[in-house]
């Protein structure tokens, strides 16, 4: 199975985020709001309409740490 990572640009939404790294969305917001990922940032005007942006490189420091799963 291969996953399937966006390529097109460096700041993903919090549903490329999810598929990228298999996980639910809410779940990527909340590691966002942890700090896990640590320069997400909104795009928008307002707070409650805003959409979250992570950036591929703090995508990719996470999956870095992750323990690898052999089979």
């Amino acid at each position: 199975m291969t996953s399937k990572i966006p390529s097109r640009e460096p700041d993903l939404t919090v549903r490329e985020v999810a598929e990228a790294i298999h996980l639910n969305p809410e779940t990527v917001r909340i590691l966002a709001r942890q700090g896990v990922f640590p320069k997400p940032y909104k795009t928008g005007a307002g707070k409650s309409t805003a959409h979250i942006r992570i950036p591929w490189a703090d995508v990719e420091a996470y999956r870095k740490k992750q323990p690898r799963v052999h089979g």
